[in-house]
């Protein structure tokens, strides 16, 4: 097939999948999804026993890690804190009489668990209340955040922007599990508002407090070095150094730990079953679940290339681009590093994907109003918006259905996450348009 026949099919499906999202549809689909979601988990955990709801899982599913890391912290008991069996025994008992024999262990920096232990100064319940609204106040400051630095936000109030959040399914995800990812999308927005006010330093600074999850700040840092943003980098150092000097002065030896423990605790990750990749949205789990099943040298290798693929992506396109903070061009190449970026990360779960809320924020600004009663550019890059969007709720059952069923026919388990070429294709789409003026 020719490059000019691929180009035709292309556009056909661009005007197939535009005239099938009409404005009803664009409102009405990501509205009930929210309604119903919350509801099914009001009602799952109506039917549950204690801390559980009716499937048995606990509520908050991953607040339980922060709360043991947080109570091991406080009861003097930093020396287990990587021991999986007092982990286990520990959540064996909060939970009891009701049965539970996972355990959500903790692998984060022994740092931590200073703020965890902020939750768990009460029982189960209020902590993980308190977590909630602390997550709840992070994104709102986020919305608040750029809706002051990208003015055609301010067409929407800062509430209005914080319900419009809940639209997209990992944020509905990021609640329900209990997980940190809205108190990382604060770091990534001061980060990306600090640098679009050249404020250098502040911005480093935030990202340089990545250092709990790392891995989610290595495109951007690869940015600021080949820009070589000096003082963004001293700032990163110094976040970073502060996260390294509050570990050592809880124990140095739960940090050295920890240091030898790294490359266990990821291959820890990796031994579960390999149906737990079904929520993994990043190269590694791509790579994992094409081929873990039956070659793991290959997946390896293949991760290996896409992450190193996505970085020289990342300084190819940056090489050619002026840094101009606030500019259309630099405004959605931030976008899209921030984007890939998260691809590139080793590991990132469904939740984290909410992180996609600042690209998707800064590339709203720049159509507020839409076109033909649709959002964004009721083009190419509404189509793949609305992808990226079908990809967050449908792609992780979809590969869990494709892995139940290569089982069933008795073939190595292997799966084809969509999420993650539909996120390329979103963030090409992203740079494509980032050369061209802006008819809003």
């Amino acid at each position: 097939m020719t490059i000019f026949n691929l180009k035709h099919v292309y556009n056909r499906f661009i005007e197939t999948a535009i005239s099938w999202l009409t404005p009803e549809r664009i409102r009405l689909y990501p509205a009930t999804i929210c309604v119903l979601s919350f509801f099914v988990w009001g009602v799952s955990i109506a039917m549950g026993r204690g801390l559980t709801d009716a499937s048995g899982n606990i509520i908050g599913a991953d607040f339980l890690t922060f709360y043991t890391a947080g109570k091991f912290f406080l009861k003097g008991r930093m020396m287990e804190l990587y021991n999986i069996a007092a982990q286990a025994a520990f959540q064996k008992n909060l939970l009891a009489p009701v049965s539970f024999n996972a355990v959500c262990y903790f692998n984060y920096p022994p740092f931590a668990t200073l703020f965890c232990a902020t939750f768990a100064l009460g029982n189960y319940l209020a902590g993980l209340l308190l977590w909630w609204g602390t997550g709840v106040l992070a994104l709102a400051f986020s919305l608040h955040l750029l809706r002051r630095e990208l003015m055609a936000l301010r067409l929407r109030s800062t509430g209005c922007l914080f319900l419009m959040s809940f639209l997209f399914f990992p944020t509905i995800v990021w609640f329900l599990y209990g997980q940190d990812t809205a108190l990382t999308l604060l770091l990534y927005t001061i980060a990306f508002v600090m640098l679009r006010r050249e404020n250098d330093f502040a911005a480093g600074l935030a990202l340089g407090l990545l250092l709990y999850k790392p891995q989610l700040a290595i495109a951007v840092g690869m940015v600021l070095i080949i820009k070589w943003r000096w003082r963004a980098l001293i700032g990163g150092v110094i976040g970073a150094g502060i996260w390294l000097a509050i570990g050592f002065a809880i124990s140095p030896l739960v940090m050295k730990e920890y240091l030898r423990l790294i490359p266990y605790l990821f291959e820890l990750q990796r031994r579960h079953d390999l149906i737990a990749t079904w929520g993994y949205h990043n190269f590694y789990g791509f790579a994992a679940l094409l081929f873990d099943g039956f070659w793991k040298k290959g997946s390896n290798i293949l991760a290996l290339l896409l992450m190193v693929g996505g970085v020289s992506a990342v300084l190819y396109f940056w090489r050619r681009i002026d840094w101009k903070p606030g500019t259309r061009s630099w405004d959605m190449m931030m976008a899209a590093t921030f984007a890939l970026g998260l691809l590139i990360s080793p590991h990132l779960y469904l939740y984290d994907l909410m992180l996609l809320l600042l690209p998707l924020v800064i590339i709203w600004s720049y159509y507020p109003h839409g076109t033909r009663d649709r959002p964004l550019d009721s083009g190419p890059l509404l189509v793949w918006t609305a992808l990226l969007y079908t990809a967050c709720f449908f792609s992780s059952s979809i590969s869990l259905v494709q892995l139940w069923l290569s089982s069933l026919a008795g073939l190595p388990r292997a799966a084809f996450q969509c999420s993650v070429p539909i996120i390329i294709g979103w963030v090409c789409t992203v740079i494509v348009l980032s050369k061209e003026p802006c008819n809003n």
